[in-house]
């Protein structure tokens, strides 16, 4: 019975809460947009931004992240990855992207301290 079974969401890697600054390059059928979005939580997998433009799920996207590391200087990194989910919240949307490769656990703590 459904009813009677907890579900609960299993993540390989937790989630952090980040203000960050990020430029996506949507690669969508031939062509490519850039989209400043606000970067709200990330984790070694993947990110989810509040976009005003809707996105569809499995599109490729490079993105490059802005962040104040914890030495106080603004540093920029590069991932590749796709949309993985879409959500409509009020009058913007929220999207997760899943990156093609995990990063690398120093560089994520240089990321979230």
């Amino acid at each position: 019975q459904k009813g009677d079974v907890m579900y609960k969401e299993f993540r390989r890697y937790p989630r952090y809460p980040i203000s960050a600054k990020a430029v996506l390059t949507i690669r969508d059928e031939g062509s490519q947009e850039r989209l400043t979005t606000q970067v709200i939580t990330i984790s070694q997998a993947g990110m989810g931004v509040y976009s005003d433009v809707v996105m569809k799920k499995a599109t490729q996207v490079s993105v490059q992240l802005s962040f104040l590391a914890h030495d106080g200087i603004t540093k920029e990194d590069i991932f590749e990855g796709r949309i993985a989910s879409v959500c409509l919240q009020e009058d913007d949307y929220f999207v997760g992207i899943a990156f093609d490769k995990e990063i690398a656990y120093d560089r994520f703590v240089d990321i979230i301290s």
